[in-house]
């Protein structure tokens, strides 16, 4: 697997849902929860979206 990626081959899983598309829903006052449920992905990963959403946000401020 390093030789793969040292190449440049191996990038890992293709996301199962588009964040963009978490945090909209999120904004437009959908809970966690049921953002889950839709996409059929865990709590977990909702928030990971909406952190990952903040974390550009705050880079693109500075």
């Amino acid at each position: 697997m390093e030789a793969a990626k040292s190449k440049g081959v191996y990038k890992g899983r293709e996301k199962q849902v588009n964040d963009a598309r978490i945090r909209k829903l999120a904004s437009d006052g959908v809970s966690k929860a049921r953002i889950a449920r839709d996409f059929g992905v865990s709590r977990m990963t909702v928030y990971r979206a909406l952190e990952a959403g903040r974390a550009e946000a705050d880079t693109e401020i500075q």
